[in-house]
């Protein structure tokens, strides 16, 4: 499964980072490198994101990782959304959102998510 990929939607282009029914750290931590690489090479303000974390698989680890991703890539972010956020997934997003300063809209389906990020 390629979990870091473009998707053309109504015009946009939207970098979705999908790290959902992941089943180890490992996968994760590949994800988010590989998706670290891509988006640092993106002008400022330019990179629509949508990450996908439904039934993603974190521990400490994991969820630090995801903190310190989401800070580096907030100069190149120009819009982010998040699939997932529910239980536990949703004190993690809270924290990320605080921490990093960034305005993470969590959307319950893919296609809203997907029609918000194209409209920025």
């Amino acid at each position: 499964m390629d979990r870091v990929r473009s998707i053309a939607h109504k015009g946009a282009t939207i970098l979705k980072v999908d790290l959902s029914h992941s089943t180890t750290i490992e996968e994760e931590l590949e994800a988010i490198a590989r998706a670290r690489q891509i988006i640092a090479a993106k002008p400022p303000h330019s990179v629509l994101l949508l990450t996908d974390v439904t039934k993603a698989f974190f521990n400490a680890r994991g969820v630090a990782e995801l903190k310190a991703w989401s800070d580096a890539n907030t100069p190149y972010v120009k819009a982010s959304a998040v699939l997932g956020i529910v239980g536990i997934y949703r004190v993690i997003y809270e924290s990320v959102v605080k921490l990093t300063g960034r305005d993470i809209v969590a959307f319950d389906t893919e296609a809203e998510a997907l029609d918000w990020l194209a409209g920025r």
